[in-house]
């Protein structure tokens, strides 16, 4: 699935992770911003992206950023 993000498009395949912190949804594992002060940025979806995410099941990760939080995946064939 082919997503976009800001200017760039990103191909999401089902080993790319999100997280999600209840204000804003981000994609950990690609980046195609620069990066600022030796921190990699992570791309925040718009609303547009979070909706066309929300077609496919998640698949939750453990994670220790907190009970609001969710780190997942997306498994792509299972639609909600």
């Amino acid at each position: 699935m082919d997503l976009k993000i800001g200017r760039h498009t990103y191909t999401i395949t089902e080993h790319d992770l999100f997280f999600d912190n209840g204000a804003c949804v981000q994609l950990l594992s690609q980046s195609r911003e620069s990066s600022t002060q030796g921190h990699r940025p992570t791309p925040v979806l718009s609303k547009k992206a979070v909706r066309e995410i929300g077609k496919h099941k998640r698949i939750q990760k453990k994670h220790y950023y907190g009970d609001k939080c969710q780190l997942f995946r997306l498994k792509f064939g299972e639609s909600i």
